[in-house]
Formats: C-alpha cells, structure tokens, sequence
C-alpha cells in the first residue's frame, strides 16, 4: 500500500470492490454482519481489531509494507491504538525509550527509513 490518505473504511470498500466482492459476500468471508461491514465502510465504527487478520486475508494483502500500511489505516481509525505494534512497545521499555530518544532528536522519515534498512539488515 503506497502512500493512502483514504481513511480505514473507504479504503475497505475501494479494495472490495476492486476484488469484486459484494458487500454481503466479504461480510460473510470475515464473519461479521453486513449492516456492521456497511457501518465501517461509512465511517460509523472503527476498524475491528478482532477481525483485522481476516480482513487483510479477505482483501487479498499480501506485501509486507501493504499490510503495514493496513494496519497503520485501521489505527489511524482508533485514534492511533495501533494494535499491531501497541503490544509490543508495551513489553519493551527500551522500544518506548528508543521513541522517545528518536523524538527528542527529532527524527524525520528519512531518519527512520535509515534506521529501517540498518534494522533489515542485522543478522540474529
């Protein structure tokens, strides 16, 4: 998913639609009621942690950085509850303390896309 200013619901409808999936038919494949599809699609419920897997599964995302992005629109959707990674940086007091350091320096995006790469890069 390149660059995506859809909010979480739009960009639902728009990747169903593209699959050409009915709204009753994707429904039923993530095992949630149409009316409540219908209500994330407009915007009147916020993306359903629960069923987010589903989700990414139904609407055929299979690219790492598509399903980052995914993510990062249905947290977008909650207020930044990035479910994903929210976990995570909870467990690690050094994840929360490198955020922190990043932003005290302020870091831009090309900052942390260097970080990225040396991340990628290191052999476990």
């Amino acid at each position: 998913m390149k660059e995506n200013n859809l909010p979480f619901g739009e960009y639902v409808k728009q990747r169903r639609e593209q699959l050409g999936k009915t709204m009753r038919g994707f429904a039923a494949e993530v095992e949630i009621s149409p009316a409540y599809l219908c209500d994330i699609e407009n915007g009147n419920r916020k993306a359903p942690e629960r069923f987010l897997e589903k989700f990414v599964s139904a609407l055929a995302i299979t690219e790492p950085e598509e399903i980052n992005g995914f993510y990062d629109l249905a947290g977008v959707s909650k207020n930044g509850q990035h479910s994903d990674i929210n976990t995570y940086i909870d467990a690690l007091p050094s994840a929360r303390m490198a955020l922190r350091t990043a932003k005290d320096n302020n870091f831009t995006d090309d900052d942390w896309q260097e970080l990225i790469k040396i991340i990628k890069e290191k052999k476990l």
